[in-house]
């Protein structure tokens, strides 16, 4: 009787590591899961403010949303003094309906290569058909506009 013991011990405790390892890694999963799904969400949260802020001329809402070196190519790039001018002259030729389907033109978002976020962009005047993004201090900026 005393090896049956020995070998149901044996067995009642391997059975408690086995689910013991089994549950830890469960919750890591889970945590890993949940952390991942935080950021495709502020990613995704991002993404739509800055096209929301786009359409709307909101040129510093739409500039809080980008990185401090995004502003400055954006503005360059517009021959503009700074990035919420950029917006005025890239927005400025748009019709209502034109502004109202860009601020409206989130479709998903994914992660990329390198940590990078993604949004893709739905039909719009511009032709913005993505966003990349990095994330900041906490916060998911727009680093390019393709």
């Amino acid at each position: 009787m005393g090896s049956v013991q020995r070998v149901n011990r044996w067995v009642v405790g391997g059975l408690t590591v086995v689910g013991l390892v089994f549950g830890c890694a469960s919750v890591g999963v889970f945590s890993v899961v949940r952390r991942e799904t935080g950021r495709l969400a502020a990613i995704e949260e991002s993404g739509k403010a800055f096209l929301a802020a786009l359409g709307s001329r909101d040129g510093d809402g739409a500039c809080d949303h980008m990185t401090v070196l995004a502003q400055a190519e954006f503005a360059a790039k517009f021959s503009a003094d700074n990035c919420s001018e950029a917006v005025e002259v890239l927005t400025g030729r748009l019709s209502e309906v034109e502004r109202l389907r860009l601020a409206g033109s989130y479709e998903s978002r994914s992660f990329g290569s390198g940590g990078h976020g993604h949004v893709n962009v739905g039909d719009n005047a511009l032709q913005i058909s993505r966003l990349v993004l990095s994330e900041v201090d906490g916060r998911w900026l727009v680093t390019q506009m393709l």
